[in-house]
């Protein structure tokens, strides 16, 4: 799924599998960065709950748009 913010930064949310077992994945568009855990820079981050992955795309401000 394709989620936007207020700012125009475009993100990318799927479920994967990883090690047997799934996980849910945001990955940045193309030369765009997001925050990691501890404010860094990253370019995906993975959770293992698919609560957590929606209460980040809340807490950055996105809206999934399709």
């Amino acid at each position: 799924m394709k989620a936007i913010n207020s700012q125009g930064h475009v993100i990318y949310y799927n479920c994967v599998i990883k090690h047997d077992k799934i996980r849910y994945q945001i990955q940045a568009a193309s030369g765009q960065a997001i925050t990691g855990r501890d404010r860094q820079k990253r370019k995906s981050r993975t959770f293992a709950q698919e609560h957590q992955a929606r209460a980040w795309l809340i807490r950055n401000g996105y809206e999934i748009v399709g």
